[in-house]
């Protein structure tokens, strides 16, 4: 057996056929849902679809879809990462601290070094440790704000006002032929992603490996390293991520984006990435993240409360994982169909006496 042959598992198959609900709902179901919201979006949030509030929302989104990608591969190899909020607090704090003292390159390299990092420590923790990575990484969430806020026990960090024409803060401001430059970063990160993903070896051992654990190992396929290497590339999306956050907001402390992680697990999961592993779908994840992106800006826009966006926020988690679960029992062609056969008069499947 190969990683070739494991792999082959994870792609889907054309058979004009035979049609599943999974196939269906990973092709147009977050595109067809987010297309709706848009249609809708005008009579629920007049203006919305001005052109300010539109680079805003992909200016807003930028983050959040950076590190879906990191998030992405996380889940696809069979785990997730809770530490993400605490990543991007740590990240920011330390990034504006670097640039107080050496200027922008170093607080791009403070940004991209600190991400890693505690990517790296969350994977030294699950690989040495044997520690899961449910527990591992919600254990470092608080550890990595709790850093954060002994950083910022005199204060928020903040990139001063009169820095405003610095390289380091247009990161996060400047509009490139109309579009903002953290969206284009987005971009450009999820097509390396892509090749990464569809095009490398070891984008095909991640995907492997969350299919199949054991056949993988089989394969001579390492744990260390698809854990090194899932868990580094989320450390490593922080912190570009860090970069357009910060830049944005111009503070940070160890309350940055509390919550971020949530945000993070439901636009992957929405997207199609299923948490039993083995399976990534990058695209449904850049549509989902702009899904729950738009949704949050209505909200706001609306006057909603903190409180209840909260609550929506668990509503579209809760309804993701819902996806997740029909997806997985109505994923063979054809077992919709028996379904629903089951359901109807006189058509229940006979059973063994």
């Amino acid at each position: 057996m190969t990683t070739e042959t494991i792999t082959s598992t994870t792609e889907d198959k054309p058979d004009a056929a035979k049609v599943s609900f999974g196939k269906l709902w990973d092709t147009w179901g977050v595109t067809g849902i987010f297309l709706i919201l848009l249609v809708f979006t005008p009579f629920i949030a007049p203006g919305f679809l001005e052109v300010e509030n539109l680079q805003s929302v992909l200016r807003e989104s930028a983050y959040v879809g950076i590190v879906a990608l990191g998030m992405t591969f996380a889940i696809a190899s069979g785990a997730f990462d809770l530490s993400v909020g605490g990543q991007l607090a740590l990240t920011s704090v330390v990034s504006l601290m670097a640039f107080s003292g050496g200027g922008t390159a170093a607080a791009i390299a403070a940004a991209i070094a600190t991400g890693i990092a505690c990517g790296l420590v969350n994977a030294g923790l699950i690989t040495q440790l044997r520690v899961p990575p449910f527990v591992a990484t919600l254990g470092t969430l608080f550890v990595f704000r709790g850093i954060a806020y002994l950083l910022t026990q005199d204060g928020p960090k903040i990139l001063p006002y009169d820095q405003i024409d610095s390289p380091f803060a247009k990161l996060g401001s400047l509009n490139i032929a109309g579009l903002p430059l953290p969206f284009i970063i987005m971009v450009a990160v999820f097509a390396a992603g892509w090749v990464l993903l569809r095009r490398t070896a070891i984008g095909r051992r991640t995907l492997a490996y969350g299919s199949s654990p054991s056949a993988a190992r089989f394969c001579g396929i390492s744990d260390t390293t698809i854990r090194m290497f899932v868990f580094g590339l989320v450390g490593l999306t922080v912190g570009i991520a860090a970069l357009t956050y910060i830049t944005r907001v111009w503070t940070a402390d160890g309350s940055a984006q509390d919550g971020f992680e949530l945000k993070v697990i439901a636009a992957v999961v929405l997207g199609g990435t299923s948490l039993k592993g083995g399976k990534g779908t990058l695209i449904g994840t850049f549509s989902a993240v702009f899904l729950v992106s738009v949704l949050n800006e209505v909200l706001v826009s609306r006057g909603v409360e903190s409180a209840y966006q909260r609550i929506v926020l668990g509503c579209v988690l809760i309804v993701a994982l819902t996806i997740d679960g029909l997806r997985t029992r109505f994923a063979a062609p054809g077992s919709f169909r028996r379904a629903l056969t089951g359901l109807l008069p006189g058509k229940a499947t006979p059973t063994a006496s």
